[in-house]
């Protein structure tokens, strides 16, 4: 059943926490927005379309692959540009897949690396290159402007990356191991689980990621197996590990599983005070003094070898008792089943076939180590799967991101990012900001009920100027940025032709382009009538979409 129509003027709408927008968030001074629902743009009939899709039965005959580029481009980045587009074509199918999948930082854009790489404490990002101890120090003289360092060159990265399959891998994996950077240490701590973590294993193993992700100081602090000794079990991290990490919560476990894996788990912290070295702050620790010794039983679903019965870790295990959980987990085809789920939802759609499922989870099990993250990815994109790929309503960070790949030319256009911030946080996804260990959701119903602030970032990102008069502060959309992009268009035609070019890549639906022809004037295009027009069109239905 379809949700009634949105009033956009009501900028009382909720975000995910229950916060209400704030009042410089509401909609531009123009109102292109608010002219846009009244040309039937942005209700929700239109908007939801594909949330509710019918699930394929079965996976495409053979379909030509080079019918599919423009799809695979905006499906495995933050958004297809031109010059993404160009390259996808200029490679083929397969050719553009694997330069994304082995792309390193060698092939970065050269402006993206200056900006990365600028000298700590200073720049965009002056934090994220700290060492652990200056990272420690730092937070506690301001500890928002170590989060903010991982926010920004976060949101940087998915704008103006060239290396875009690892950055949508990196979001990926930020939910799957999710940690609030509020919680606690966690606002120096996760800048060093992203970057020794995630990053560095975002395109390598599952395997890796789950056993770095188990001595992440950043983890064991938010999930409390920091403070879990023996005869005072904290169960959290132990829970997790099971149900958001690994064999899922219908994977089998029981209760008594939790606390034995648990027990497997006191004594793994890591180096708060005193460490050894000053760069040894954050770094994992095994403290044999707060683990239990004791032997520790499992349920059979844990004996691989032997699943009718149950497993017995023996007695003085030490620090390997927690390796044995990993290696059990890691090997486990229900892990195999979950990640391969959360992967084939994430790219290709909440109804993709559970023979697609099946596939990738072989492909997770085949390999070693476990869970080869490029070998799924080639399943997952194989061009008979995508075919069927029914659509995915872009999530904030997706939304955000592929509007400004689309209409910035340069990083010279982002030179600040709090006002930018907030837009994210509106939308409901600021990164490394979701409270509980599941991280963001990943559905299309959940992202359907906030509508109202990505019209308003939509508006504000075409508009020049400051916040104060509808813009965004340091990002620049001037006049020159706005000739680029209308270099010669002074009809309506010809500004809804360039639209569905630049923005659409020439597949815009053409009831979107009238209601938009619609609404410009017949004679020639001002400037506000130019904005207005890129506004609407990155508003549109469709562009919600991917």
């Amino acid at each position: 059943m379809s949700e009634p129509s949105v009033n956009v003027l009501d900028v009382g709408a909720q975000i995910p926490s229950g916060q209400p927008l704030k009042k410089a968030e509401s909609i531009g001074r123009r109102g292109a927005l608010r002219r846009a629902a009244a040309l039937g743009l942005t209700g929700w009939g239109a908007f939801t379309q594909g949330a509710q899709a019918a699930p394929p039965k079965s996976v495409s005959a053979d379909v030509d692959p080079s019918s599919l580029l423009r799809k695979l481009v905006d499906r495995l980045t933050f958004g297809s540009t031109a010059a993404e587009l160009a390259q996808a074509n200029s490679l083929g199918y397969q050719g553009y897949l694997e330069y994304q999948l082995n792309l390193t930082n060698a092939g970065e854009d050269p402006a993206v690396m200056a900006a990365l790489n600028q000298p700590v404490g200073t720049g965009l990002f002056p934090w994220i290159n700290a060492t652990n101890s200056a990272l420690r120090t730092q937070f506690n003289l301001n500890s928002a402007s170590v989060a903010s360092s991982l926010y920004d060159s976060t949101i940087f990265r998915s704008i103006f990356s060239r290396l875009q399959l690892r950055e949508r891998m990196v979001e990926f994996w930020s939910d799957h191991f999710s940690i609030d950077i509020n919680a606690e240490q966690c606002r120096w701590l996760k800048v060093i689980d992203d970057r020794s973590v995630i990053r560095a294993n975002a395109m390598g193993s599952f395997e890796a990621l789950l056993n770095a992700s188990a001595r992440s100081a950043a983890m064991l602090t938010y999930l409390d197996n920091d403070v879990s000794r023996v005869n005072f079990i904290n169960e959290n991290y132990g829970r997790e590990l099971l149900e958001l990490h690994t064999i899922s919560v219908n994977g089998g476990y029981t209760e008594a599983d939790v606390i034995a894996v648990a027990r497997c788990l006191t004594g793994w912290t890591w180096w708060n005070n005193n460490p050894p070295q000053p760069d040894d702050s954050g770094t994992f620790r095994y403290n044999n003094g707060n683990h239990d010794n004791n032997a520790k039983t499992l349920s059979p679903i844990f004996n691989l070898a032997n699943p009718g019965q149950n497993l017995i870790i023996p007695a003085g295990g030490g620090q390997n008792d927690t390796q044995t959980v990993l290696n059990i987990l890691v090997a486990h085809p229900n892990t195999a089943n979950f990640i391969a789920t959360k992967l084939c939802r994430r790219f290709i759609g909440e109804d993709c076939p559970t023979a697609v499922i099946s596939a990738v989870a072989a492909a997770y099990l085949s390999t070693t180590p476990k869970g080869d993250i490029k070998t799924m990815l080639r399943v997952i994109f194989n061009p008979n799967v995508l075919a069927d790929a029914t659509p995915r309503l872009k999530r904030p960070t997706h939304l955000i991101a592929s509007a400004l790949r689309r209409i910035l030319p340069s990083t010279a256009n982002v030179t600040a990012f709090s006002t930018l911030r907030s837009f994210y946080f509106a939308c409901g996804q600021l990164p490394f900001n979701w409270s509980p260990p599941d991280g963001y959701p990943d559905t299309n119903q959940y992202w359907t009920g906030l509508v109202l602030p990505r019209w308003n970032f939509c508006a504000a990102a075409v508009t020049n100027g400051s916040a104060s008069s509808g813009g965004i502060n340091g990002v620049t959309f001037d006049t020159a940025t706005l000739n680029a992009f209308f270099p010669n268009e002074t009809t309506r035609d010809q500004i809804v032709a360039t639209l569905n070019t630049k923005l659409f890549s020439g597949a815009w639906p053409m009831a979107e382009q009238n209601a938009v022809r619609s609404f410009l004037p017949v004679g020639v295009m001002s400037t506000t009538n130019r904005r207005d027009a890129i506004g609407l069109a990155l508003s549109a239905p469709s562009f919600q979409y991917v």
